[in-house]
């Protein structure tokens, strides 16, 4: 019978664990009799068959230390698993291992540190407060609706007479930086409406008053996103070739049956009033989701593990140093177009990834009290949601995440979010659409719906 390792437990603070392990003589002695056996393997021994020479002939050929080595590292992979098996902790990062002993004769001893799961005590999920985010649509949105369709319906009609703001002009436009022309910056016979700030603010003065023929020369600041040349000052000629007018159609019937197919603008407008409201609380249920995780973890005092968020904030700027190379920059250059340094953004970024570490901290906690497990139709949905986030097929999806070993991630994302389906389910929301609003909607869970129509039938 195998003697189990002893372990000693100190808890230096909400994170962080010193055991201090012990192995007997007979497990170490098992340990270097593997790794000889291991080593046989890959060596050719006269008068032996591979695999097969005695560990006493292996020592003489490869040495003592040799094997002491690779006993040592496969025994303390086997007795740290089995310590912290025994202490039932959850660590979160690698462990940083110091060896006192490792003997044939007087066994083995090594003291390890390491970062752990903080212990959560969970505050009640039921009846969590909270306000439920604005969802009405007020007749200004869908005033402003109706504005972008007539934008998009107008007639444009070339005007013998100066440029006016809200008018387009057609243009050439040429630009030069340190006097040297910026070949990518040429365009010919480009539509520009005068007003709209699309190149540079300078433009639009130039332009106002401008008749068709005229040859505008000036000079102004490029924008700092701008690519190479941002944040300079750049020469430019511009020629109008021609000063047109748009003419917005009225919103009476004849549009609202022209541009939607409606009998009148009555319809027209309760129809984009209600895919404007449907919209809108989508949008307030999917934020509906943050504030009501926000409230509950915020009942918390969790300590995040210093090495799981150095991981995860290296990792993303790990990830962002990729995407800007694929743009063939830097992290530092892309930065410098969003107009912030490197410290400022550093410090962004550990400032969210602590918050949601936290919310995941916590979330894990609770799911794991209340004992949801995950289903094969809980992942089916997940890659569905997946694909159609990503525009592929699921089977796509399921494929990746099996190639990649990131199974474990999506488990625990569902996890998370049934989760926060519980605290939701249990939560006290004011302001939220009622019921009748929802059903007009097309919104109202399917069997909520069908437990309504039975009470009613």
């Amino acid at each position: 019978m195998t003697t189990p390792v002893t372990t000693d437990v100190e808890r230096i603070d909400a994170v962080s664990v010193k055991l201090t392990v012990e192995a007997a003589p007979d497990r170490v002695r098992a340990a270097f009799d593997r790794a000889a056996r291991a080593i046989a393997k890959d060596v050719n021994v006269p008068g032996f068959r591979k695999g097969k020479a005695p560990r006493r002939v292996i020592e003489q050929r490869v040495g003592t230390a040799a094997i002491a080595q690779t006993a040592l590292d496969d025994a303390l992979q086997e007795f740290f698993v089995e310590a912290l098996q025994t202490a039932e902790l959850d660590t979160v990062a690698r462990p940083q291992v110091d060896v006192t002993r490792f003997d044939e004769e007087e066994g083995c001893a090594f003291t390890v540190a390491v970062e752990v799961r903080p212990d959560v005590e969970l505050a009640d999920h039921r009846g969590i407060s909270v306000t439920h985010p604005e969802w009405q649509v007020p007749d200004a949105d869908v005033d402003a609706q109706l504005e972008q369709l007539r934008e998009q319906f107008a007639e444009v009609e070339v005007v013998d007479r100066a440029a006016a703001a809200g008018d387009l002009i057609t243009l050439d436009l040429r630009m030069a930086v340190d006097g040297v022309e910026v070949e990518s910056a040429h365009v010919e016979g480009a539509l520009y409406e005068v007003g709209s700030g699309g190149v540079t603010p300078e433009l639009d003065r130039q332009a106002l008053g401008a008749m068709a023929g005229d040859i505008l020369e000036y000079e102004d600041e490029l924008p700092t996103s701008y690519p190479e040349h941002g944040g300079k000052a750049a020469a430019f000629t511009v020629t109008v070739t021609d000063v047109r007018e748009k003419r917005l159609p009225e919103l009476d019937d004849d549009f609202a049956d022209s541009a939607g197919g409606f009998d009148s603008m009555a319809d027209m407008r309760a129809d984009i009033a209600v895919l404007l409201l449907r919209r809108r609380v989508l949008e307030g249920r999917h934020d509906l989701r943050g504030v009501v995780t926000e409230a509950y973890v915020a009942l918390h005092d969790v300590p995040v593990p210093p090495t799981m968020l150095s991981d995860a904030v290296a990792e993303r700027i790990e990830r962002m140093s990729q995407e800007a190379a694929q743009f063939g920059g830097t992290l530092d250059e892309l930065l410098e177009l969003e107009g912030t340094s490197r410290e400022d953004y550093e410090t962004r970024l550990t400032e969210q990834t602590t918050t949601m570490l936290r919310a995941q901290l916590v979330l894990d906690a609770l799911a794991r009290s209340l004992e949801l497990t995950v289903q094969a139709a809980d992942l089916d949905r997940e890659f569905s949601r997946l694909a159609m986030e990503h525009r592929t097929e699921p089977k796509r999806i399921a494929e990746l995440v099996r190639d990649q070993g990131t199974l474990p991630v999506l488990v625990g994302d569902v996890l998370r979010r049934k989760a926060i389906d519980t605290v939701l389910e249990a939560a006290d929301i004011t302001g939220g659409p009622d019921d009748d609003t929802l059903r007009r909607l097309g919104l109202l869970a399917d069997e909520e719906q069908s437990a309504e129509d039975t009470v009613e039938d």
